[in-house]
């Protein structure tokens, strides 16, 4: 039986189970640091309503009724067209062929 190479005696000397990152001169704690998630900073971010854009880290979507930048699905707009909308937003439009009001009126109760 030959001798075992030097990466061989490596990896049996950390262990079988040991994460390929623990291993000396394989490359992999280089590329996992390098790969690590900073936060952009708030004022850093851009917000669009235009439905071309396209989304990256920092460019986010912005409903064009609400301006909520947080919704389950994003719809374009029948009425602004090349606009998106929120989910909520976007449902209204369809429904009643306008903008959905900033607030609705008050119901009046029964007497």
């Amino acid at each position: 039986m030959p001798p075992p190479s030097e990466q061989e005696s490596n990896i049996h000397s950390i262990g079988p189970g040991a994460p390929p990152s623990s291993v000396p001169g394989n490359g992999f704690a280089a590329i996992t640091a390098t790969l690590t998630h900073t936060p952009i900073p708030e004022s850093e971010i851009i917000y669009t309503e235009d439905a071309a854009t396209k989304v990256t880290d920092r460019i986010r979507r912005r409903c064009y009724n609400c301006y909520t930048s947080d919704t389950s699905t994003w719809r374009r707009s029948n009425l602004a067209v090349g606009k998106v909308l929120c989910n909520k937003c976007g449902l209204f439009e369809r429904t009643h062929s306008r903008p959905r009001p900033e607030q609705f009126p008050h119901k009046r109760t029964s007497l």
